[in-house]
């Protein structure tokens, strides 16, 4: 992952950190969840 000198988390850089945890992990986001409900 690319550190970035940022003073806080920013949702951009949550939103990349979700995605980099999921494809380590593979871990679904909620929106994955929520239209494999929806799609039931």
């Amino acid at each position: 992952m690319v550190k970035e000198n940022v003073p806080f988390l920013t949702d951009e850089f949550l939103d990349e950190l979700v995605k980099e945890i999921n494809q380590q992990y593979g871990w679904q986001t909620p929106e994955q969840n929520i239209e494999t409900i929806t799609n039931d």
